[in-house]
């Protein structure tokens, strides 16, 4: 095992007992000499019960991205449950089959997961061999009714903004917004912003409007780059009439940051609309720094 893999094991053993930490790795070192898909699926639907100290209540942050061996992509890991993250491990010792073999092994789990299987497979996503091949499965867990599921697809995690195509991700984020996830913890969400997806979440901001619902403030943030007279005439409605500071904040901030005459216009006749252009405090204040 090198260093990088090395390293990921040592943290998932440092919450697990010796002794079971000790007979999954036996497992393990099992599968890896006779890669069989029953032998997997034992192993990783039995982490419960060979784990036992997975079953506390106890939820996993691990400082910064995780990278672990020919992983093309970095893991992170941020408020998961024990047993999320050994299965995971686990998955990041399946070898490097053929692609056929290799994508029977790991298919074989997603067929027959539960809710938590299916939350720990889907959060493995950067860490499988041939990437591109799972973009339609990732496309399924989006479309998840199962929450654990499409967060561990939409929040934390590097795959979606890598290897879909502008109108799969697009649904994703919108996606996010219809089911309130953690929007500026979509990792690539600065980076992925077009215009489709403004006009998508504009769209939504008036339905929601006409239904008087609330807005997530963090969709003006994503819509400014991209302001027209539609977005803008409806921002300024709701400028009028909710008196959320939060809503009033990213609006404002939106209007700033617009390249749209009329916003800037109108933040020069409000002047007293300056003193709400502090980020600090705000769930975009982080983001706005993000690179990736």
């Amino acid at each position: 095992m090198n260093d990088v893999n090395a390293s990921f094991a040592n943290q998932v053993a440092s919450y697990v007992a010796d002794g079971e930490w000790k007979a999954l790795r036996d497992q393990v070192g099992h599968f890896i000499a006779d890669p069989q898909p029953n032998t997997l699926a034992r192993i990783f639907t039995a982490i419960p019960r060979t784990v036992k100290s997975a079953g506390k209540a106890e939820f996993i942050t691990l400082d910064g991205p995780t990278h672990t061996e020919t992983a093309p992509l970095p893991l992170v890991v941020k408020d998961w449950p024990l047993v999320r993250l050994v299965r995971v491990w686990v998955l990041t010792r399946v070898p490097a089959l053929e692609q056929p073999s290799y994508l029977s092994l790991i298919e074989r789990l997603f067929s027959y997961g539960d809710v938590e299987e299916l939350a720990a497979l889907y959060a493995a996503l950067p860490i499988y061999h041939y990437p591109a091949a799972w973009q339609l499965r990732c496309m399924e867990g989006i479309r998840s009714n199962m929450a654990p599921v499409r967060q561990a697809i939409i929040v934390n995690n590097h795959y979606p903004s890598q290897f879909l195509d502008e109108g799969a991700w697009n649904q994703l984020v919108l996606k996010a917004f219809f089911t309130d996830e953690d929007i500026p913890n979509i990792i690539g969400l600065k980076r992925r912003n077009n215009l489709r997806l403004a006009q998508a979440l504009v769209d939504y901001a008036y339905e929601l409007h006409a239904a008087k619902r609330n807005i997530n403030p963090m969709l003006w943030i994503l819509a400014a780059p991209y302001l027209d007279d539609r977005a803008h005439q409806l921002m300024v409605q709701i400028l009028q009439e909710d008196m959320a500071l939060l809503t009033h904040k990213a609006i404002v901030y939106a209007f700033r940051q617009s390249n749209f005459g009329p916003a800037a216009d109108f933040i020069t006749r409000n002047s007293e609309l300056t003193d709400l252009l502090d980020t600090a405090g705000t769930p975009w204040d982080d983001w706005l720094d993000q690179t990736n």
